[in-house]
């Protein structure tokens, strides 16, 4: 009986080890159904819009995750579309908590590296995924030779322009589209237009822009041969000439009216209505989305809903000042693929790599189709061509930029915040005050250099 009992306890012990162990290597199993229950957080990127026969981008992640468990009987998908407001704290105190979903949607962000929980991809992508992948995609959301997440789209950050006032001041807009254009040539053709007036007498300005931060300025410094206000080794690079210089370009545009001299007090909303209004020929930022923007407005105009003036809309590069290249500016959002502080195994984070490149494949470009940004995949783009525009004027332009836009700094948590005092601090109000007429272009990269010395020492 002795025998029996001792016999009895071992095999307890040996099955206590095996539950342990298959817990500890994560069996992740729904135990109703017995599937590997694979979770997705993301956003709801548009919505539906029966007028047109679109699709909300919840029902097309919906159809996307049929598929991915159609092929895979034993994965179940669980997704949760957050709410813009509070979906980043959310998952910040899901992260910080050790228990994240296994993909997320977010920007380039090294703090999620940070916490060990992040999974790099390489592991779960080949060689004809990367060569599918625009180089920006895999350049911004690479760190230390690691890809951290799968870009659905690249948002192009470009200027836009009505083609008529644009022909009207000798602008040869295929031509700009096509090569570029330096400071100069931008600057004397938004001259010549800033001495136009509208059919109601109204002036018209070269050029408009909101002036409620910094984000124009800095498209011009990097197209100044400044790509970075903070570089990731902690150096402040808006502390020189060229500063100086790029400010100096602004308040001389503001100075001869080529902009309005009030644009501290110009939102966003406020630089859109001026440019449908005919009452600028160019503006920015804008992107790809405004080309369908354009296109829905002048259709109302046809069809009477609206009045106005129809709109023959350019999007355009950045303007480089003399012998600097030209530089555009993107992002991009992407799936991220995480682990648990307590390991699920290697079968679960398989499980979820292989959803997330489904959720991330050709198909999903109609994410980005529909948002009407150039998809991340080349497939793609060939897949939504038609959709995009990709052969017009303006499509072309698109996939140029494509093959130069350059990703912005990656800075780990401590050096990013402290780029964020810096900006409050010190750029976004001295900027202000540079606008407003109250500082010189010298003393306001004096007095913002002066904040972020006293930041980063």
């Amino acid at each position: 009986m002795k025998k029996l009992l001792v016999i009895f306890l071992s095999m307890l012990l040996i099955v206590s080890a095996t539950a342990c162990s298959k817990e500890s290597s994560g069996d992740s199993k729904d135990k109703k159904n017995g599937k590997d229950v694979i979770t997705i957080w993301t956003y709801p990127h548009y919505r539906e819009n029966a007028e047109i026969n679109q699709k909300s981008y919840e029902q097309h992640l919906q159809e996307l995750i049929a598929e991915v468990e159609k092929e895979n009987k034993d994965i179940k998908v669980e997704y949760e579309i957050l709410s813009w407001e509070e979906g980043d704290k959310k998952f910040d105190i899901a992260l910080n908590s050790g228990n994240p979903p296994d993909i997320f949607f977010s920007t380039m962000k090294p703090k999620y590296i940070k916490t060990g929980l992040a999974v790099p991809l390489d592991d779960y992508i080949d060689a004809e995924d990367r060569k599918d992948l625009e180089q920006f995609a895999i350049d911004n959301f690479s760190i230390d030779g690691k890809l951290w997440a799968i870009s659905q789209w690249i948002s192009i950050h470009t200027w836009g322009g009505n083609k008529a006032l644009l022909e009207a001041a000798g602008a040869d807009v295929a031509k700009i589209q096509k090569d570029g254009w330096t400071w100069q040539e931008f600057y004397e053709i938004s001259e010549k237009i800033s001495k136009m007036t509208t059919k109601d007498g109204k002036k018209i300005y070269g050029f408009a822009t909101q002036g409620k931060n910094e984000e124009t300025f800095t498209h011009l410094m990097r197209n100044n041969g400044v790509p970075k206000s903070v570089t990731e080794d902690g150096e402040f690079k808006w502390d020189g000439e060229e500063a100086v210089e790029t400010l100096s370009f602004v308040k001389k545009m503001m100075d001869n009216g080529v902009m309005p001299k009030e644009t501290a007090g110009l939102d966003e909303q406020k630089v859109i209505d001026m440019f449908t209004a005919g009452e600028t020929g160019i503006f920015g930022r804008t992107g790809p989305y405004q080309v369908r923007f354009n296109d829905n407005r002048n259709k109302e105009i046809d069809a009477g809903k609206i009045e106005g003036e129809k709109i023959d809309f350019a999007l355009l590069p950045f303007p480089h000042n003399e012998g600097v290249k030209e530089v555009a500016t993107g992002g991009g959002g992407g799936m991220w693929l995480f682990k648990q502080k307590k390991y699920k195994g290697d079968k679960h984070t398989e499980n979820a790599a292989k959803v997330l490149k489904h959720i991330t494949g050709t198909k999903s470009s109609i994410t980005a189709a529909t948002l009407f940004i150039p998809p991340a995949r080349k497939s793609g783009q060939e897949m939504y061509k038609d959709l995009l525009q990709l052969n017009t004027d303006n499509g072309q332009f698109i996939k140029r930029t494509l093959d130069y836009v350059v990703p912005g700094a990656k800075l780990d948590p401590e050096l990013a915040q402290k780029q964020d005092q810096i900006l409050n601090d010190g750029i976004r109000p001295k900027f202000q005050g540079f606008l407003a007429g109250e500082l010189s272009p010298e003393e306001t990269v004096e007095q913002w250099t002066q904040v972020a010395e006293s930041v980063l020492k």
